[in-house]
Parts: structure tokens; C-alpha cells; sequence
């Protein structure tokens, strides 16, 4: 008789995300049923509905998995005791990191299949990134480090400009520090930054 592997509910969760994902990757979001997903680690339907309330569920799981060390970086930048023009030059490289060390997810999210993915990371970073990006930019626009009537667009319009932009030029690309140069000085233009030097790592 076979002995039934009892395993820590956070362990289990964790387990059903990561055979998700790899058959999201494999397969895209679309064509993985529940069934694949039980199938890949030997265990029952009920045992994923015990954790997951539907495939969307997982879905939303696996976007936060990979959106949780850049939230956390995010906050932490957020609670520093640095002044608002640094503050939203860090976030902007720590979007910018997170997007060149994910190459595997931005392979995952931009495979046939993924929308969906695609678009639970972006409600995710909008729920829990941008308030915090936003707050920064009010309260440096009340303390006169940035002089700018439109703090919240000024924020999205920087953040989602330099991420596409950043993908747009490959890593030999003569234009790409042109672009970054460019980048910098229109940064600090949209934010009416004067006496900080933006640095993005792009």
C-alpha cells in the first residue's frame, strides 16, 4: 500500500504555482487545463480547488510570484529617508532591473497564449506599485522638488515610456545611449526637476 505524502498547505500552494507556470510556459495560459496542472505533480483536482478557486486563480498566483521581490523592493525605496527625485530614479531602475533579470517571464508573458498573464502583472504593479510611485511624486511636488501640475500622469506616463522604450534597443544598439541620455533629461523635464541628475540603467 502506498504511503499518501502529506505536505505543508504553503509547500502544496507553492508546489501547484510552479507546475502552473512551467505549463503556462510550455503551453500557454489557454491550452492548460486544471487537469495538466494536478497531472504534473500526481495529485487530485479536489487538492487544487482546495487552494485555487479557479484556473484564473493560479493565473493571478503565478503574475504575483514574480511581481512580489520587485513590490517589496518598490516599499522599501518608498520608507528611505532619500529625497523624492532619488526616490522615483530608484524605482525606475528597479523596474528596469527587474524587467532585464525576468528575461524567462517577459519570454512567458509574451508568448501566444499569455494575455492574460500579461495582464495580471500589469494590475498588479497598478495596485501595488504606482500608489506608492504617485505618493512620491505628489509629496516632492508639495515639498517643491518637483514642479509639475500633473504628478500622478507625469509618474505612469515616465514608468511605462522607459520600460517599452528600454525594450526597443538591444544591447548593441548605437542608439541606446543616446536613448538613455534622452530618457534622463525628459524625466526630469516631465517632473520639473532642478539641481538632481537622473541615471537610468537601461
Amino acid at each position: 500500500m502506498m504511503t499518501r505524502i502529506v505536505k505543508d498547505p504553503a509547500e502544496r500552494r507553492m508546489e501547484l504555482i510552479e507546475a502552473a507556470e512551467r505549463l503556462f510556459a510550455k503551453k500557454g495560459y489557454e491550452d492548460t487545463a486544471v487537469s495538466d496542472i494536478v497531472k504534473e505533480i500526481k495529485v487530485g483536482q479536489g487538492t487544487f480547488y482546495h487552494y485555487f478557486r479557479s484556473k484564473e486563480d493560479i493565473l493571478e498566483a503565478v503574475a504575483e510570484k514574480h511581481a512580489a521581490p520587485l513590490v517589496e523592493e518598490i516599499s522599501r525605496i518608498a520608507k528611505s529617508d532619500a529625497n523624492p527625485a532619488y526616490k522615483l530614479n530608484s524605482m525606475l531602475n528597479s523596474f528596469l532591473k527587474a524587467e532585464n533579470s525576468e528575461l524567462q517571464l517577459m519570454k512567458l508573458l509574451q508568448q501566444k497564449g499569455n494575455y492574460l498573464l500579461h495582464h495580471k502583472q500589469e494590475e498588479i504593479i497598478e495596485a501595488k506599485v504606482l500608489p506608492l510611485m504617485v505618493e512620491i511624486a505628489v509629496k516632492g511636488t508639495e515639498e517643491r522638488y518637483f514642479n509639475t501640475e500633473h504628478p500622478k500622469e507625469s509618474v505612469v506616463f515616465l514608468l511605462f515610456s522607459t520600460l517599452f522604450l528600454s525594450h526597443s534597443f538591444s544591447s548593441e544598439s548605437e542608439e541606446r545611449e543616446g536613448m538613455r541620455i534622452a530618457l534622463e533629461d525628459i524625466t526630469a523635464r516631465v517632473l520639473g526637476v532642478n539641481g538632481y541628475r537622473f541615471h537610468l540603467e537601461i
